[in-house]
Protein backbone atom coordinates (compact mmCIF):
# COMPACT_ATOMS: atom_id res chain seq x y z
CA UNK A 1 0.00 0.00 0.00
CA UNK A 2 1.46 3.14 -1.23
CA UNK A 3 1.48 6.17 1.71
CA UNK A 4 1.37 5.78 5.48
CA UNK A 5 -1.34 3.42 7.13
CA UNK A 6 -3.21 5.15 9.93
CA UNK A 7 -6.07 3.75 11.20
CA UNK A 8 -8.64 5.32 13.16
CA UNK A 9 -10.16 2.83 15.93
CA UNK A 10 -13.98 3.28 17.16
CA UNK A 11 -13.77 1.47 20.59
CA UNK A 12 -16.63 0.94 22.44
CA UNK A 13 -17.27 -0.84 25.90
CA UNK A 14 -21.22 -2.19 26.39
CA UNK A 15 -22.62 -1.94 30.27
CA UNK A 16 -22.83 -5.67 30.66
CA UNK A 17 -19.47 -6.40 28.15
CA UNK A 18 -16.33 -8.20 29.38
CA UNK A 19 -14.57 -6.57 26.56
CA UNK A 20 -14.07 -3.83 24.34
CA UNK A 21 -15.01 -3.78 21.11
CA UNK A 22 -12.76 -1.84 18.12
CA UNK A 23 -13.13 -1.82 14.91
CA UNK A 24 -11.13 0.23 11.92
CA UNK A 25 -13.76 3.07 10.57
CA UNK A 26 -11.05 4.51 8.05
CA UNK A 27 -7.91 4.46 7.06
CA UNK A 28 -5.92 7.36 6.07
CA UNK A 29 -2.56 7.69 4.08
CA UNK A 30 -1.35 10.85 6.71
CA UNK A 31 -1.56 11.42 10.30
CA UNK A 32 -2.87 14.64 9.63
CA UNK A 33 -5.95 13.43 7.54
CA UNK A 34 -6.53 11.18 10.44
CA UNK A 35 -5.99 13.41 13.22
CA UNK A 36 -8.66 15.81 11.29
CA UNK A 37 -10.97 12.74 11.16
CA UNK A 38 -10.82 12.70 14.79
CA UNK A 39 -11.39 15.77 15.20
CA UNK A 40 -14.72 15.89 13.18
CA UNK A 41 -16.17 13.31 14.90
CA UNK A 42 -15.93 14.71 17.85
CA UNK A 43 -17.02 18.06 17.03
CA UNK A 44 -19.74 16.64 15.19
CA UNK A 45 -20.53 14.82 18.51
CA UNK A 46 -20.91 18.04 20.55
CA UNK A 47 -22.70 19.99 17.64
CA UNK A 48 -25.28 16.91 17.88
CA UNK A 49 -25.75 17.62 21.61
CA UNK A 50 -26.42 21.55 21.18
CA UNK A 51 -28.45 20.55 18.42
CA UNK A 52 -27.23 21.99 15.28
CA UNK A 53 -26.86 20.29 12.24
CA UNK A 54 -23.62 18.14 12.06
CA UNK A 55 -20.75 18.70 9.26
CA UNK A 56 -21.71 15.04 8.64
CA UNK A 57 -25.69 15.77 7.63
CA UNK A 58 -24.74 18.41 5.61
CA UNK A 59 -21.57 17.24 3.63
CA UNK A 60 -24.18 13.97 3.20
CA UNK A 61 -27.01 16.27 1.49
CA UNK A 62 -24.18 18.25 -0.25
CA UNK A 63 -23.15 15.66 -1.94
CA UNK A 64 -19.36 13.93 -2.55
CA UNK A 65 -16.86 17.09 -2.49
CA UNK A 66 -15.40 18.08 -6.09
CA UNK A 67 -11.74 17.49 -5.02
CA UNK A 68 -12.29 14.31 -4.01
CA UNK A 69 -12.28 11.07 -6.25
CA UNK A 70 -13.80 7.63 -5.17
CA UNK A 71 -12.43 4.50 -6.33
CA UNK A 72 -12.21 0.83 -4.82
CA UNK A 73 -10.04 -0.15 -2.77
CA UNK A 74 -6.68 -2.46 -4.10
CA UNK A 75 -6.04 -6.11 -2.81
CA UNK A 76 -3.42 -4.59 -0.16
CA UNK A 77 -5.61 -2.94 1.90
CA UNK A 78 -8.23 -5.49 1.81
CA UNK A 79 -5.75 -8.02 3.37
CA UNK A 80 -5.34 -5.54 5.96
CA UNK A 81 -8.24 -4.68 6.92
CA UNK A 82 -9.82 -8.41 7.09
CA UNK A 83 -6.24 -9.32 8.63
CA UNK A 84 -7.13 -6.93 11.14
CA UNK A 85 -10.73 -7.30 11.67
CA UNK A 86 -11.26 -11.01 10.98
CA UNK A 87 -14.50 -11.23 11.58
CA UNK A 88 -15.19 -9.28 8.39
CA UNK A 89 -16.04 -11.23 4.76
CA UNK A 90 -13.24 -10.22 2.79
CA UNK A 91 -16.00 -11.09 -0.15
CA UNK A 92 -17.95 -7.94 1.29
CA UNK A 93 -14.80 -5.73 2.36
CA UNK A 94 -13.66 -6.09 -1.47
CA UNK A 95 -17.35 -5.24 -2.72
CA UNK A 96 -17.79 -2.24 -0.23
CA UNK A 97 -14.42 -0.50 0.63
CA UNK A 98 -13.54 2.43 -1.03
CA UNK A 99 -10.27 4.76 -1.44
CA UNK A 100 -11.27 8.52 -1.49
CA UNK A 101 -8.68 10.47 -2.94
CA UNK A 102 -7.64 14.14 -2.96
CA UNK A 103 -7.45 14.99 -6.91
CA UNK A 104 -4.85 17.64 -6.23
CA UNK A 105 -2.69 15.62 -3.88
CA UNK A 106 -2.48 11.85 -4.86
CA UNK A 107 -0.69 10.96 -1.78
CA UNK A 108 -3.60 12.25 0.31
CA UNK A 109 -6.31 9.30 0.23
CA UNK A 110 -8.25 7.34 2.82
CA UNK A 111 -10.10 4.16 2.87
CA UNK A 112 -13.16 3.90 4.01
CA UNK A 113 -17.06 2.45 3.87
CA UNK A 114 -19.54 4.28 1.94
CA UNK A 115 -21.70 5.23 5.15
CA UNK A 116 -18.43 6.80 6.05
CA UNK A 117 -18.22 8.77 2.88
CA UNK A 118 -19.24 12.24 3.98
CA UNK A 119 -16.34 12.54 6.63
CA UNK A 120 -13.83 12.17 4.09
CA UNK A 121 -14.67 15.84 3.42
CA UNK A 122 -12.01 15.99 5.96
CA UNK A 123 -9.20 15.47 3.13
CA UNK A 124 -10.15 18.39 1.45
CA UNK A 125 -10.25 20.59 4.57
CA UNK A 126 -6.98 22.64 6.52
CA UNK A 127 -7.15 22.53 10.39
CA UNK A 128 -8.07 25.97 9.84
CA UNK A 129 -11.15 25.20 7.77
CA UNK A 130 -12.37 22.23 9.89
CA UNK A 131 -12.54 24.29 12.92
CA UNK A 132 -14.69 27.23 10.98
CA UNK A 133 -16.96 25.33 9.82
CA UNK A 134 -17.32 22.80 13.63
CA UNK A 135 -17.61 26.02 15.37
CA UNK A 136 -20.14 27.23 12.88
CA UNK A 137 -23.54 28.20 14.22
CA UNK A 138 -22.25 27.36 17.90
CA UNK A 139 -23.36 29.62 21.05
CA UNK A 140 -20.61 32.66 22.02
CA UNK A 141 -20.82 31.25 25.38
CA UNK A 142 -18.87 28.18 24.02
CA UNK A 143 -16.76 29.49 21.37
CA UNK A 144 -15.14 32.04 23.96
CA UNK A 145 -14.39 29.36 26.61
CA UNK A 146 -12.52 27.88 23.57
CA UNK A 147 -10.69 30.92 22.85
CA UNK A 148 -12.85 31.27 19.11
CA UNK A 149 -15.61 34.01 20.54
CA UNK A 150 -15.09 37.72 19.52
CA UNK A 151 -13.24 39.80 22.07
Amino acid sequence: MRGGCFRVLRSLKHERAAQRSEEITAIFSRFVDAGKYVILRMGDSLRSGLRLNTLFIQWDDRGLNQQLEVGPAGPDVIDLLCTEMPSLDKESVGRYLKRYTLKGDLDSFAYTFPSEEPRMEVLALSFEELTAALLDGMPKSITSMAGFGES
